[in-house]
């Protein structure tokens, strides 16, 4: 008897299993090996069927889990800078040229600025780029986790 063997992705159920399959981190915790119960004399008349060894952290899924996230971080970033490009292009009345004039009067009152000023605008870009990544990953809250890979037997 030949086992087949199914993946699911986002979105599509378990065929034949009624739990839930986990997602993200948690795959990675729920397949991590637990530690060792103590040693507990053996009782000959409560004999139970040896439990499974529990799957160990396979170096693809780790790699995977991590240039996923990878991607996440870095295209949110991308998308926030996108967004402070398109913020300088509507403050130059949607042109090229308007854009960099607001550039130009941008960047020559930053070096005229003291210390201080520099750093309160440091701090102001700061967090007007965290906000952006918030409401960004807010936004895009489906693509945060890899999709689910689930093997799913169909003997079972």
């Amino acid at each position: 008897m030949a086992t087949q063997h199914a993946t699911t992705t986002r979105g599509q159920t378990a065929q034949a299993s009624s739990e839930r399959p986990l997602r993200g981190i948690a795959l990675f915790l729920a397949d991590r090996p637990s530690s060792p119960a103590p040693a507990q004399p053996e009782d000959p008349s409560s004999k139970r069927p040896a439990q499974p060894e529990p799957p160990r952290f396979r170096i693809g899924d780790i790699i995977h889990f991590y240039l996923h996230l990878l991607g996440v971080v870095a295209s949110t970033q991308l998308i926030v800078w996108g967004l402070f490009f398109l913020l300088f292009l509507l403050l130059g009345d949607a042109s090229i040229d308007g854009m960099m004039r607001q550039l130009a009067n941008l960047s020559t009152r930053y070096v005229a600025a003291g210390f201080e000023r520099q750093m309160q605008f440091k701090w102001m870009f700061a967090a007007a780029d965290l906000l952006l990544c918030f409401a960004v990953i807010v936004i895009r809250h489906e693509r945060r986790l890899p999709p689910k890979r689930t093997r799913v037997s169909a003997n079972d």
